[in-house]
Order: structure tokens, then C-alpha cells, then sequence
């Protein structure tokens, strides 16, 4: 992948790239929480998320892996450098061997360790994006340790989305429960407040205790159902964020669309081959677009459909099927709704720079970024040699 290729995916938006060394140099020395990782070189590399489908007989419908990218140039992260999958065998060996050539004393041994647990804390997770990300740390009770630089996130932004989603399980909670109409006095007091610990239980997604009654209600397995909450919360999440990005997606869609504006404006320039590819790959690419678009939407209509069927019609059936599959549907919307995200910020940036009629080397840069980004390069790689 080029220095352009790069910077797309790593520049474009949090949802699948967390930039560490960027974040890490605006933190002071003398900071008491410090940087994400205790090794230099891991400071200065780039976490990024990867998907791609799986097989129809798979158990999860996407694959998720996390990719270290390791820059070259650590002041230069787009001119290239090494990508690492955590999930390969031997990149516990690699990591040791690029801090120390395979041969750590003791107490850079338990640095290197140290970050390998905070890894694992990023592989738990199926997108970067900055609600999740702190949501996650919460969950697992190490927000105190890491910077709020990382979750990118303020606490402005952060009721902005919690409170419809909050709303939304509270009503949904109630329900679940029964409902005694008690709304006043004592008995009104006491149920609101019961109403909201297992709100709270839920949302926080870390164990059962004291909402036993929820649990068996929702027929969920005690052991799944701090994932099978956090699963949930996550998808109230993306219902909220593929809101807000509708319009701009809605736009990127019609540019892509539209023959003209999606291709190079000085397409003469160009030989009949490089013309042909464009219009071969631009066909996949709108494609992948409406596939994507068409999989999240239907995983969150069946969402709003069985939660309105619950708390509207009284119908718990379809909602609790919901739940039990939720964990599959974080998945799905993980990777439309993040992909979505990138790449409305990624043709957001090229439009707003050189306008919606691209010349051929602006065009080659945000078409094969979305291209990448959609899966619509059957040959893709992951960022690395360039």
C-alpha cells in the first residue's frame, strides 16, 4: 500500500485506526497515567482493524483482526512500514525481537508482557471506535489507566449517545419486569429505582448479580450475559451513529453513483486499460456499497422490530431470539457501519480539498481507499510494504 493508501486508512477517522504515536506525543512526559503501552516501539506504532466475510458455514459471519502496523519512519507513519496480525502465532517472538532482539531482561520482559495484555484488551474489541473503546474499558474496570487522550471521546459527545440508548434499555427493562404503573409516592420512588439498578447492571455489562429476575426473563445464560448486554449496547450504538452518518453516506453514494463525478475528470490522460479497470473495480465497489448498506439496515430493522414488538405489543418472543443472536449482530454492524464511517470521512476530505470533479491522481487515491475499504479489491493487503 502507498504513502496515499496509508494515510486514508490511518488519517480517515478512529473507527478502524487508532494512531498511537499521534495520540502519544501529545501527552506530557511528567503525565501520571502516561501513554497506552509501557514499550517504546508499540507507542509509536498504529493499531488497525481488519474484516473480511466469513464462510456461510462459519459460526461468526465476520472475521475481525487486529494489525499492528509498525512504521519505518516513526515521524513518517505513511512512508511505510510492517504490518503484524496479533492474532499470528509468532508475533509474540516478533515483538520481542524488535525491542530486544529476541532477548529481554526481566524488567523489559514484563513491559513487553504488560502490552501484550493491553492487546488483547484491543483484539476484544471489533471496532476502534471511541464510544466502544470506553465502554470496553469500563466493562473490564481499567478506564483509570488509560489516557482519555485514546478514547477521543468528550463527555459532551459521550451523553450525546448514551442517553438515547440508555432510554432506550430502560424502557425495554421496564417492561421486562412488569410494569405497575406505580408512578408517584413511595411505591413510584422504589420502583425507579429498582428500575435503575438493573439499568445500571446492564449498561456497566459485568455481571449478573441482583438482576437475576432479567436474566431468567430474557432467557439468557448467566455466563454469556455480560457480552450478550455489552453485544447490545453496541448495536444501540451503531443505531445512533448510522443515523447520523445517513445523509453524508446518502451523498457519497449518489457521487459514486453518478458516471461523471466517479471517474478521473481528465480521463483522456488515461490508457483504455486504466479506464476499463476503473469502470470494472467502480461496478464491484457500488456493489459492496449497497450490500453493506442493505446488511446494516436489516439488522437494525430487525432490532427496532422485535424491541417494538416487546414493549409495544407485548410480543418478548422476537426480542429474545434478538438477544441471543446479538453478539453475531455487533459483528455485522461492526464492520458495514465502521467501513461506512471511514469512508464518508475519507471522500468527505477529498471533496472538501479538490472538490467533487477529482483529476486522475486525487481520483486514484480516494477510489482505491474505498475500494479498500469495501472489499471490492479481491487482492487486497493490509498496510505495509509500500
Amino acid at each position: 500500500m502507498d504513502r496515499s493508501q496509508l494515510r486514508n486508512v490511518i488519517g480517515s477517522g478512529r473507527s478502524i485506526a487508532l494512531d498511537c504515536f499521534a495520540i502519544g506525543e501529545r501527552i506530557p512526559e511528567d503525565d501520571p497515567v502516561g501513554r497506552l503501552f509501557k514499550t517504546d516501539i508499540m507507542n509509536k506504532s498504529v493499531i488497525l482493524k481488519h474484516y473480511e466475510t466469513s464462510l456461510p458455514t462459519a459460526r461468526q459471519p465476520v472475521i475481525v483482526t487486529t494489525v499492528i502496523y509498525f512504521p519505518y519512519d516513526f515521524n513518517n507513519v505513511y512512508d511505510g512500514g510492517e504490518s503484524v496480525n496479533f492474532s499470528d502465532v509468532g508475533f509474540y517472538q516478533a515483538l520481542s525481537f524488535k525491542i530486544a532482539e529476541g532477548k529481554p531482561g526481566p524488567e523489559m520482559q514484563a513491559r513487553i508482557d504488560a502490552d501484550i495484555e493491553t492487546l488483547k484488551f484491543f483484539d476484544s474489541l471489533h471496532s476502534l471506535d471511541p464510544f466502544l473503546l470506553k465502554s470496553k474499558a469500563e466493562q473490564k474496570d481499567i478506564e483509570e489507566s488509560i489516557h482519555p487522550s485514546y478514547f477521543a471521546i468528550s463527555a459532551q459527545e459521550w451523553e450525546k449517545i448514551r442517553l438515547p440508548i440508555r432510554e432506550k434499555i430502560s424502557k425495554l427493562v421496564t417492561k421486562a419486569l412488569g410494569d405497575t404503573g406505580e408512578t408517584s409516592g413511595k411505591e413510584g420512588v422504589a420502583r425507579e429505582q429498582y428500575v435503575e439498578r438493573f439499568l445500571l447492571k446492564i449498561w456497566e455489562a459485568k455481571d449478573v448479580e441482583g438482576i437475576e429476575p432479567f436474566i431468567d426473563a430474557m432467557q439468557i445464560e448467566p455466563k454469556r450475559a455480560p457480552e450478550v448486554f455489552f453485544a447490545w449496547k453496541a448495536i444501540c450504538y451503531y443505531q445512533v451513529r448510522f443515523s447520523e452518518i445517513q445523509e453524508a453516506l446518502k451523498t457519497l453514494f449518489q457521487w459514486a453513483g453518478n458516471n461523471q463525478l466517479c471517474f478521473p475528470v481528465d480521463y483522456v490522460s488515461l490508457s483504455i486499460d486504466e479506464q476499463n479497470r476503473i469502470k470494472e473495480s467502480r461496478k464491484i465497489l457500488r456493489q459492496k456499497m449497497r450490500e453493506g448498506y442493505i446488511n446494516a439496515n436489516k439488522v437494525l430493522s430487525a432490532y427496532e422490530r422485535s424491541y417494538n414488538n416487546f414493549v409495544i405489543k407485548d410480543q418478548p418472543e422476537s426480542f429474545m431470539n434478538f438477544l441471543a443472536n446479538a453478539e453475531n449482530s455487533y459483528l455485522l454492524l461492526a464492520d458495514h457501519v465502521s467501513i461506512a464511517t471511514h469512508s464518508v470521512n475519507l471522500w468527505k476530505w477529498y471533496i472538501e480539498q479538490y472538490g467533487a470533479e477529482l483529476r486522475a491522481a486525487q481520483f486514484r487515491e480516494l477510489f482505491d481507499g474505498l475500494v479498500s475499504l469495501f472489499g471490492a479489491d479481491r487482492n487486497s493487503g493490509e498496510p505495509g510494504r509500500s
